[in-house]
């Protein structure tokens, strides 16, 4: 995979990778349904929705993929790597807020997020901080998918910011956790989680 990182993008780092692993990981062992919806909110370089095609890709699987982000520069990055890697007429890039443009009951099969997490001013850095508690984008993201949108989420976050609420909330509109990876980096723990909807 050949990555391209504009300037003002969130590059990828340790989430992006560990949220790749859970993704490949899912998507090879659904390649072979009949077609696959999956979005990647809040796309940056793309490196989520570039796992999600190749693994799709080489598996002969079928898939309609949506790369989001209410970044247009991080739009333009994502649209530029899917170009690169030869997979842009797999894909639609958009710029938009979350799922806003998701029509109701559109059904997703996988929506797909490393959002900012970090607890600080999202106006400071959009990239890092989800608002004084980490988690304000994470809410906004959940209060979406709960809209009987999405059969399956792929959700990171960080220890910081109150990953259990998130849990407990999706518990609460039919989620089930079903996987879960953590890894410890210097002042906190990076959660990868995927919830399916029971």
């Amino acid at each position: 995979m050949k990555i391209i990182v504009l300037s003002n993008v969130y590059p990828p780092a340790e989430d992006s990778w560990q949220t790749t692993e859970l993704l490949r990981w899912i998507v090879s062992n659904r390649a072979y349904d009949e077609y696959l919806r999956i979005v990647d909110v809040g796309s940056g370089t793309g490196v989520l929705a570039l796992t999600a095609l190749n693994e799709l890709v080489s598996k002969g699987g079928a898939a309609w993929v949506l790369a989001v982000d209410h970044d247009y520069n991080a739009s333009m990055n994502t649209r530029l790597n899917l170009v690169n890697n030869g997979l842009y007429h797999y894909a639609d890039v958009i710029t938009m807020n979350l799922l806003d443009a998701i029509r109701a009951r559109f059904r997703l099969d996988i929506v797909v997020s490393n959002p900012p997490y970090l607890p600080g001013n999202w106006n400071e850095d959009w990239r890092i901080f989800g608002g004084p508690h980490g988690n304000d984008v994470i809410k906004q993201l959940i209060r979406q998918v709960c809209q009987d949108k999405t059969s399956m989420l792929i959700l990171a976050q960080s220890s910081l910011s109150n990953w259990e609420e998130s849990i407990n909330y999706l518990g609460r509109c039919g989620y089930k956790l079903v996987m879960i990876k953590a890894t410890h980096y210097f002042f906190e723990d990076i959660i990868t989680m995927v919830f399916d909807k029971v």
